[in-house]
């Protein structure tokens, strides 16, 4: 349904209104979003939710994963199906590597005033006791060409861990428990096992029909190990720097502002301009797929291309 104004700000929203403010138009005023998502997008979601439901039903990561994905591929989306069932395995050996005492929270939704009148929501993943303070533990995915360590350093400006920061520091302090800053859980997407086929002779060392079909359980545990869970995982501590939050938070404050005007404008029938540079993808090799709406070839209530945004953020 569209908006008839602006309702609230999220990390989310900002990077987009960032990337392109009629985009950001179209997916968080008018709330309408492509319907294909990218793959790394599509894995980061599902993985992130099995997080969740370990930690809810105390349960392993790699089971929890496994019991969100259907029995068959959705249409469409084999590629993603296929990398989420290689990662339930190594997801099995998943464990925390810093002792977590107690979680406070899960998925738990939050509200304060950007100091604009415009609320701004979050929803942590994960905040628990270590150490004796109160961390927020997020849950990331990254692909394999991805360098670790850069990922890490650069989080340190990364406006979600600064905001989401500012935020629990203050709530957790009037409880008495301080604030110790962020606990990067790094899923590197990396290929556990090879599926390269198992030889005939092989199959018959291990009591295996010569013609089983090679994508069959029973030869997954036969397949040579590529990277160890060691590999696969990484958990580590971004800590809180005051001067990096003050920052974000006036980043936040003019942020607001002026996606307040930009949405004003844009419910007023006011031009809007776009990214040009966009329209041919993040890495420039396919089409964007609000593109064909600005050439008029495709309407955003076409939900054969598009489809209603998923509000995360509800306050509850």
């Amino acid at each position: 349904m569209r908006e008839d104004k602006l309702r609230y700000v999220s990390v989310s929203s900002i990077n987009a209104f960032q990337a392109d403010r009629l985009r950001w138009a179209y997916a968080w005023l008018e709330n309408r979003v492509p319907r294909r998502t990218p793959q790394a997008l599509t894995v980061g979601k599902i993985v992130h939710k099995a997080f969740e439901k370990a930690f809810t039903e105390g349960i392993g990561v790699g089971e929890a994963l496994a019991g969100i994905l259907p029995p068959v591929s959705p249409l469409g989306e084999e590629d993603s199906y296929q990398e989420l069932k290689t990662l339930i395995e190594p997801l099995n050996f998943w464990k925390d590597d810093f002792p977590i005492e107690a979680t406070l929270e899960v998925e738990m939704p939050f509200e304060f005033d950007t100091w604009t009148g415009i609320p701004f929501r979050g929803r942590p993943d994960r905040v628990a006791v270590v150490f004796g303070k109160a961390f927020h533990i997020q849950n990331k995915t990254i692909g394999a060409s991805i360098k670790a360590d850069n990922y890490i350093s650069v989080a340190r400006r990364n406006m979600h861990e600064l905001l989401y920061g500012w935020y629990l520091r203050g709530k957790y302090k009037e409880m008495g428990l301080e604030y110790g800053g962020t606990l990067y859980n790094v899923i590197r997407k990396l290929k556990y096992r090879s599926m390269a086929r198992i030889s005939k002779k092989r199959l018959v060392e291990l009591g295996l029909p010569e013609d089983i079909d090679q994508a069959s359980p029973l030869l997954m545990p036969h397949r040579e190990i590529l990277n160890t869970p060691e590999e696969m995982f990484l958990q580590t501590i971004i800590g809180m720097d005051d001067r990096q939050i003050e920052s974000a938070r006036e980043d936040l404050t003019i942020l607001s502002v002026e996606m307040e005007r930009t949405a004003d404008a844009y419910l007023s029938g006011r031009h809007i301009p776009s990214t040009r540079g966009a329209d041919s993808g993040y890495y420039g090799s396919s089409i964007d797929a609000y593109t064909p709406v600005f050439l008029n070839e495709v309407s955003l209530d076409d939900d054969a291309y598009f489809q209603d945004r998923e509000e995360t953020y509800e306050h509850e």
